[in-house]
């Protein structure tokens, strides 16, 4: 897969700088992100959308088994604020596996 991603690169450079012939050190890495993060916590503030997950799921796994809806619904509202403008969607009910959103301060 590296290989592959360092000949897309030096294509990619070759067509944005004009130069054809790109010698090898030359080579454009690019990160690979799909699938290298485990699905899960990123530590106390970062957490992986899994498949079946939504916001209001996981503010009420965030805050533990105690809570109850009058006190998830002011905290998910807290996390909708807070992610919605980097969700790939941008609406915060359509989240995907993989995104991994932000967890504010619990109150």
């Amino acid at each position: 897969m590296g290989r592959v991603l360092a000949i897309v690169g030096l294509v990619a450079l070759s067509m944005v700088t004009g130069v054809a012939g790109a010698s090898p050190a030359d080579q454009v890495r690019l990160p690979v992100t799909m699938g290298s993060e485990p699905a899960g916590d990123h530590g106390a503030d970062m957490v992986t959308v899994v498949e079946g997950d939504h916001l209001w799921k996981i503010s009420a796994r965030h805050l533990g088994p105690e809570s109850d809806d009058e006190r998830i619904a002011p905290y998910w509202r807290d996390v909708v604020a807070v992610n919605t403008p980097n969700l790939r969607s941008g609406d915060p009910d359509l989240i995907y596996p993989g995104e991994v959103v932000e967890m504010p301060a619990i109150p």
